[in-house]
């Protein structure tokens, strides 16, 4: 598992300044949910930490390593292509949206990766499938396509698929918000299995209970700038600012 050191980041579409100076740092194993309102730039920070999106300034690192770049005679370039992709290897990332294959079995899904990248044989890719799919409560439905699942099924499938690359850090981006109310619970007993077992995790969430029960810290975003970052009794029960209490009333 890996820290992870977020320095300085700015980032903006056209005129719209998304992330305005970002400071945060994440430690090994340790969780960290944020939280705020919409546009408030917590996915847009995510895709930043994943090498997704390159800041304007400022930088990312996880391990110790920068994201997305690298030093070369004493300045920075960007990664491309492959030298990106090995890097994102690292980070796995679960998106609101389940994105899974649909021509795909739920085992052909966690392998594709894995296969394409030549981390290990079929055999040992199966087992590792297997085992995966069992550690999400999916171990008989290894077979299935992605239509005859249901959505909290479908997501616990992409949370294996992102283990799959046996991730130093996972990054969620809403992993609830396009399920069902009564398909919430196994998603997030999912992730707080994870958490248990010390994976590093961020993680964008608007379910306060999970946070509040799961993360070490809580850090709330308000217009593309950090206004808290505390421990979750401190911030649900004691919250410094106002716009931090205005939202805590709203949810």
């Amino acid at each position: 598992m890996s820290s992870v050191d977020v320095v300085n980041v700015h980032k903006s579409f056209g005129d719209n300044d998304i992330l305005k100076g970002i400071d945060m740092q994440v430690g090994q194993g340790e969780v960290v949910c944020l939280l705020g309102p919409s546009g408030s730039g917590k996915s847009t920070l995510l895709r930043c930490i994943n090498g997704l999106v390159m800041p304007d300034k400022g930088h990312v690192a996880v391990g110790g390593s920068l994201i997305g770049r690298k030093v070369r005679d004493g300045k920075l370039h960007d990664l491309r292509g492959r030298e990106a992709s090995v890097q994102r290897e690292r980070i796995g990332m679960v998106f609101q949206q389940f994105n899974l294959f649909p021509h795909l079995n739920v085992r052909d899904n966690l392998m594709l990766g894995p296969r394409a990248h030549r981390l290990a044989g079929k055999a040992e890719l199966e087992e590792k499938a297997g085992l995966l799919l069992n550690k999400v409560g999916l171990g008989n439905r290894a077979d299935a396509y992605p239509s005859q699942l249901s959505g909290g099924q479908q997501q616990r499938v992409a949370i294996a698929r992102a283990l799959m690359m046996e991730p130093e850090l996972m990054l969620f981006d809403e992993p609830t918000s396009a399920l069902d109310p009564e398909l919430v619970g196994e998603v997030l007993d999912t992730m707080r299995s994870l958490a248990e077992e010390g994976m590093t995790m961020i993680v964008v969430t608007h379910e306060m209970t999970f946070a509040r029960g799961v993360a070490d810290r809580v850090v709330f975003m308000a217009d593309g700038r950090i206004v808290e970052d505390a421990r979750p009794g401190i911030f649900f029960d004691n919250p410094e600012t106002e716009r931090a209490r205005s939202f805590l009333r709203l949810v």
